[in-house]
Order: C-alpha cells, then sequence, then structure tokens
C-alpha cells in the first residue's frame, strides 16, 4: 500500500483530485459561464490566435533564458553546452507541472550526472544559485507595493513574505559566512542538529557548498551580472506572455499591469502546489489580478482558462522534445533517485563557479 502511494501517478491523481476541489471554490464567486463566452468570442478570431502563439513564443523564451543564465552558474568551461543547459531547465519545468515544485531541480542535476557524469553534490548548488535570482523581483515588488497604494490581500501578503524570507534569510547567511566562516558554520550544524542525522549531514554538506557557490558568484561580476541581466530579460518575457494572453482574450491590459501581475503570481511557484497546478493558478490569479489590480474577475479567469491548458501543452511538448533528445524518456526521468547521493555530497569541498 505505502510502495503505491509513493509512485508518481498515484501521487499526480491525488493532487489532480486536490485540485479539482480548490477550483469550487472559484465557480462560487466568478461567473464561469461569462468567461466561457469571452474565451469562445476572442481566442478564435485572427487577433486571438496572433496573441496567443506570440504569448506562446514568450513562454518558451523565458525559460530558455534560464536555461542560459543556469549554464552561467553551471559550468563557465563549457563542459556543459548552453543547448543542454536549456534543454535541461525545460525538463524540469515539465517534471515540476506534472509533480510538485522541486521535483524539477533535483531531476535536472540527476540527469546531468547520467548524461555527464557531474555529481550531484556538484551541480545542485548551482541549480538553488541560478533559482535563487528569480527571487529578486519579489524583494523589488514588496519595496515599490506601498509606494503604489495598493491593497494587498492577506494571502498575497504571506506569499511574499515567504519569498522575501527566504531571500533575506539566505542573504543573512551568506553575509555571516563571508564576515566569520566558522560561526556561520556552527550555527548551520546546530540548526541542523534539530534534524535526524541521516538527513542533517547531507544538508549541512549541500548548504555549505551553496553558500561557497553563491560567495563565489557573487565576487566574480563577469558572471554574476550577466546572470542578473538575463533574469531581467526572463521577467520581461513572463511579462510579455501574459499581456499577450489578456489581449488574446480581449482585455487590452497594459505591459506594465502585466509585468507587476505577473511577477506577483510567480511567488506562489515557492509554495508546496497540487501537480499541474490545477486550482491553485486560478485561485492565485484572481487574487492578484482582481483583488490586488482590480481587473474583472470573469476575464481574469476567461485569461486563466486559456493560459494554464495553453502553458501546459508547451510545457509537455517542449519537456517531452528536449528528454527525447537527451536519450531518455518520461518514465525514465520520474523514477530517477540519487544514487551514491550522501558520499557525493559529503565529498564537496569547493564551489562550482570556477
Amino acid at each position: 500500500m505505502k510502495r503505491a502511494l509513493n509512485s508518481p501517478a498515484v501521487k499526480v491523481i491525488i493532487g489532480l483530485l486536490i485540485g479539482v476541489a480548490l477550483l469550487l471554490p472559484i465557480s462560487r464567486f466568478v461567473n464561469l459561464a461569462s468567461s466561457l463566452y469571452l474565451v469562445q468570442q476572442h481566442i478564435m478570431t485572427p487577433a486571438g490566435i496572433t496573441f496567443t502563439l506570440l504569448s506562446g513564443a514568450f513562454f518558451i523564451l523565458a525559460f530558455a533564458i534560464r536555461g542560459a543564465r543556469w549554464k552561467l552558474f553551471l559550468n563557465p568551461n563549457d563542459q556543459v553546452k548552453t543547448s543542454t543547459a536549456v534543454r535541461l531547465v525545460l525538463v524540469s519545468t515539465f517534471i515540476n507541472f506534472l509533480l510538485v515544485t522541486g521535483s524539477g531541480e533535483l531531476a535536472r542535476s540527476l540527469i546531468l550526472k547520467r548524461t555527464h557524469n557531474i555529481p550531484v553534490s556538484s551541480s545542485l548548488p548551482s541549480v538553488t544559485v541560478d533559482r535563487s535570482l528569480d527571487l529578486l523581483p519579489a524583494l523589488i515588488i514588496m519595496i515599490i507595493v506601498p509606494f503604489l497604494g495598493l491593497q494587498m490581500d492577506l494571502k498575497l501578503w504571506v506569499i511574499m513574505g515567504t519569498v522575501a524570507g527566504v531571500f533575506v534569510g539566505l542573504v543573512a547567511f551568506v553575509g555571516l559566512t563571508i564576515w566569520k566562516r566558522a560561526t556561520a558554520i556552527k550555527l548551520l550544524h546546530a540548526t541542523l542538529g534539530l534534524l535526524p542525522r541521516k538527513f542533517s549531514s547531507k544538508i549541512e554538506a549541500f548548504a555549505t557548498n551553496l553558500v561557497d557557490s553563491l560567495i563565489v558568484a557573487a565576487s566574480r561580476p563577469r558572471i554574476f551580472l550577466p546572470a542578473i541581466s538575463l533574469t531581467c530579460v526572463a521577467v520581461i518575457c513572463d511579462g510579455l506572455f501574459a499581456m499577450f494572453v489578456f489581449w488574446a482574450i480581449g482585455l487590452p491590459m497594459s505591459f506594465g499591469a502585466a509585468i507587476f501581475g505577473y511577477t506577483v503570481f510567480n511567488m506562489s511557484f515557492i509554495l508546496p502546489t497540487t501537480p499541474g497546478r490545477v486550482g491553485s493558478n486560478e485561485i492565485v490569479g484572481l487574487l492578484v489580478f482582481t483583488g490586488l489590480l482590480h481587473f474583472p474577475a470573469d476575464k481574469v479567469t476567461a485569461m486563466f482558462l486559456v493560459s494554464h491548458p495553453w502553458s501546459a501543452v508547451l510545457m509537455c511538448v517542449s519537456g517531452l522534445v528536449c528528454l527525447k533528445s537527451l536519450g531518455l524518456t518520461i518514465s525514465a526521468a520520474l523514477k530517477m533517485r540519487p544514487q551514491n547521493d550522501s558520499q557525493d555530497i559529503s565529498q564537496a569541498s569547493s564551489p562550482t563557479i570556477s
């Protein structure tokens, strides 16, 4: 029974059922008939098709740019090509969509170990360094929100506070490591001492390697500054994706509102979610674009009725194509498990950035 519950297929089914249950409250507060009419009225027009295709192009481009950014941290010496890094990011996005956030990031390292014989302990910190840059927009949003006079829902403050807390905590620990490394390691050891020894030793080695990687990255402008620039370009692509989908369903949203709203919306990806983000996308989308930016609920719902399945198709197709190009199948990718991971991590003694 326990083995069956741990299988990826069962987890996906259970998660989808939870997601469908989350959709029920939306049907009570939103006129779904009106939203479906908007989709039917606009999406199959020449303008609707054009805007939808444009949104898809920027959606894939945003992840491709993040793949190029990860390459900067992963391997400056060209052991791994940029095209491979981009494909792995698209695969990890696909796996995160199917399962839960975080599964795809681990899959990147596991696939890289299989295809390039790079230890998980060497590549996984670079993944975390790369992903941490996606928290920067959250910090900027939290700074400017009070000056915009927007009324934030409590749930949005919780999401933004969680994201900002993770980022600030990471920066603080990096600063302490630079100032007094021995003290930082003792603090980390004492904190992780609350966990079982089997897990704490792995996490401590990984966290130390991660912080070392962050320090080295920050000390090398030729890597860190281009990475920040690529983050800005990726966020612009995210905003264009949202804007064009809104245009596709007949809502002429400005680029500024789209990039602001979608950046806030993306902060929810740090929280646990259902497979396919069924239910959670719609709820957070309404909280942001209707509750915060005051766009009509039926039009916001119509946008997500289009963007959710459309982005699902894009992630699934691109992920499967990239898996095939790497010589893997979806079943093989989902069943991958770290092998000799504790040995890999315990032997990790230096950052991956050179």
